[in-house]
């Protein structure tokens, strides 16, 4: 079954909303404790793994999704 260029932008955007909510730290907001391995606190390895990890990787599969195939003679067509 072969999805629709606009049902993937669709998800796309979804996958961007909700990655947009988890950044936003409602629930650990202002708490310090605990210390994870002795030096950063709960709520800013959250943020690594959301901001770094998670959106690195999301990214990455919307990039090879959604961005359509560079024809093979396009530098050809474009001298």
């Amino acid at each position: 079954m072969k999805m629709s260029d606009r049902f993937k932008k669709i998800l796309v955007l979804l996958g961007l909303f909700l990655l947009t909510f988890l950044h936003f730290d409602f629930w650990w907001f202002g708490q310090v404790d605990p210390i994870l391995f002795g030096f950063m606190p709960i709520a800013m390895w959250f943020q690594v793994l959301v901001g770094g990890v998670l959106a690195s990787i999301f990214l990455f599969f919307a990039y090879k999704w959604i961005w359509p195939e560079v024809p093979e003679d396009f530098e050809e067509e474009s001298e």
